[in-house]
């Protein structure tokens, strides 16, 4: 079916046509993600040698199930001497690697089935190229797409990487007449389409080897073994230029090559390869609870490579990829998660790129709410607090909520630290009030944690606006008050005297009251007076906003006007 698939996708006829640019149309702004690469991206040989480069993909955490490419080099300069799709991510091929050096092209269109593939550096297939003559060799992509496997086969091709293979001249490297002592050959220089890096593991079970031969060479013996010094013993005419070799045992293997002319036999030449065509042993996943996480153990063996990494899902969600030098005691601490239960695949990756598979079920724990103080608790205006909190979970995302009388909500972020405390300093409050403080931690858009409980604030006005507001009331209130008594007094006192006919002594008696209350009030306006003072000292150290000096102007003139307002309320009375 898939196989159908992609002859749909890459027919010849015009409904198809359309039809894949219509939906490369619709689908490149809503996916892109991959990349194609040529490596090494730079490298260097001499006329006649051969070089190896692999052509590879990468995917950007997506799954791909398709990739096909047009490939150009320069036809006067290099020629494709084989290519190798042995060790290819790719299973299946609509259509097979192929070239042509007479126009200078190679290409490709392959794929494979579900899961598809995810990954980078994942080998579509390694090309041998020999150097024809001196220049600078681009090797470029040309029509090409990687699909996702998202049932649309979206190109999410992004990202396209050429090689450019600097060629010297040929010089002395493979000389037709020898110039070493006895004229015996030189160590010949051994290449692998299918085992490029020698330091690399493969999957692949076949290996090819190839190699130059000087117009000298009248035989070559060859070897492959676990040895890594052995003497070749197994003998070919100066016609063999290459040896591919099936069914190989997984481990390390070495090619050993010597080639031999009228002086006999020169140096050896070791080529290492190194196979692992075996998935990492079955082995089961777990979870457990380690205070407010959920911790995976990734133990998995491989006896041949060795484990590389490991690519994690949790409900069928993004990947998390680990490398296995990155553990600490072969333990992975999971994202935090919502309290549920949970469903998590693991997929144990060896050095070579073969994997085995393993689920499990788990149930995370509850998310703890941070809890929080503020420091002070009570303030003046135009002052700040700090406000710091302590958590189970380090590096996470905190947010602090400030709410003042009821109104807009500001927010203050920051992270937990390795402790799991976090802070942060609000601005000032610039009103007296009341305000709410509280806190979150957020792990992704749909996890967060409980809100924590609510601290209360009380934002005071400042000294200045305290007694400024004491002396309005004073003055506003009391004193009126005072003469309002004042009245009440005369006319009770002038009731209990109007029908005794002593008219005369009561003038007498209210002009010394009168006295005596206007020595009373006088006391009052000098310990006023005297609190001005002390908002004048006030206003000089520390200055006053207009607000509070509009307050302190209405003070001095209420206090300087006061003598005039009590004789007007005893004109009144009199």
């Amino acid at each position: 079916m898939l196989h159908q698939h992609f002859k749909k996708v890459t027919g010849k006829s015009s409904i198809v046509t359309l039809f894949i640019a219509v939906l490369f149309l619709f689908s490149a702004g809503i996916s892109d993600a991959a990349s194609l690469s040529i490596t090494p991206a730079s490298s260097k040989i001499s006329v006649g040698n051969i070089i190896s480069v692999k052509v590879a993909v990468g995917t950007q955490g997506k799954s791909i199930n398709n990739s096909e490419a047009k490939i150009l080099f320069p036809a006067d300069l290099l020629e494709v001497v084989s290519i190798n799709k042995s060790s290819s991510i790719f299973s299946m091929w609509v259509e097979d690697p192929k070239f042509s050096n007479i126009a200078g092209t190679i290409s490709f269109n392959g794929g494979l089935p579900n899961p598809g593939y995810v990954g980078e550096g994942g080998e579509i297939v390694s090309v041998a190229f020999r150097a024809k003559k001196s220049g600078t060799a681009s090797v470029v992509f040309s029509d090409s797409a990687v699909r996702e496997n998202n049932g649309l086969g979206t190109d999410i091709l992004t990202t396209k990487q050429l090689a450019s293979i600097q060629i010297d001249a040929a010089q002395n490297e493979i000389p037709t007449v020898n110039t070493t002592t006895n004229n015996l050959p030189l160590k010949p220089q051994v290449i692998s389409s299918t085992h490029s890096q020698q330091d690399a593991w493969y999957p692949s079970t076949s290996a090819t080897f190839s190699w130059m031969m000087p117009s000298d060479i009248t035989s070559i013996q060859t070897l492959l073994g676990q040895s890594a010094n052995s003497t070749p013993t197994v003998t070919y005419d100066s016609s063999v230029t290459q040896r591919t070799v099936n069914n190989l045992t997984d481990g390390v293997l070495y090619f050993h090559l010597r080639y031999m002319n009228s002086m006999g036999w020169g140096p050896i030449a070791h080529y290492k390869i190194q196979i692992d065509s075996t998935p990492p042993e079955k082995f089961s996943a777990s979870v457990k609870t380690q205070g407010a996480y959920n911790v995976v153990a990734l133990n998995a063996v491989d006896k041949v490579s060795g484990i590389d990494s490991y690519l994690i899902k949790i409900d069928g969600g993004s990947d998390i990829r680990v490398k296995k030098d990155t553990l600490t005691g072969d333990e992975f601490v999971l994202p935090v998660l919502a309290q549920d239960r949970h469903t998590i695949s693991i997929t144990a990756f060896d050095k070579a790129g073969n994997h085995t598979e393993s689920q499990a079920t788990f149930t995370s724990p509850e998310i703890k709410a941070p809890a929080i103080k503020v420091t002070p608790e009570s303030i003046t205006k135009d002052q700040s607090v700090k406000v710091e909190g302590m958590t189970e979970y380090t590096h996470a995302n905190a947010i602090i909520f400030v709410q003042k009388d009821n109104k807009d909500i500001v927010t203050y972020p920051a992270t937990t630290k390795d402790d799991g405390s976090f802070s942060v300093v609000t601005d000032d409050f610039k009103a007296s009030g009341s305000a709410s403080v509280w806190a979150q931690l957020v792990f992704s858009d749909s996890v967060r944690s409980p809100l924590s409980e609510k601290v209360s604030l009380k934002i005071n006005d400042t000294e200045i606006v305290k007694a400024a507001k004491m002396l309005t009331y004073v003055l506003s209130a009391i004193v009126p008050l005072s003469i309002l008594i004042l009245g009440l007094i005369f006319i009770s006192y002038l009731g209990w005297h109007k029908f005794r006919g002593l008219k005369k002594k009561i003038l007498k008696d209210l002009d010394s009251t009168v006295n005596d209350i206007h020595k009373a009030l006088g006391l009052f306006k000098e310990e006023l007076t005297k609190q001005l003072g002390i908002l004048e000292k006030a206003k000089e150290d520390k200055g006053l906003n207009k607000k509070e000096e509009k307050i302190f102007k209405e003070l001095q003139n209420n206090i300087d006007n006061i003598d005039s307002l009590i004789e007007r309320k005893i004109k009144k009375i009199k």
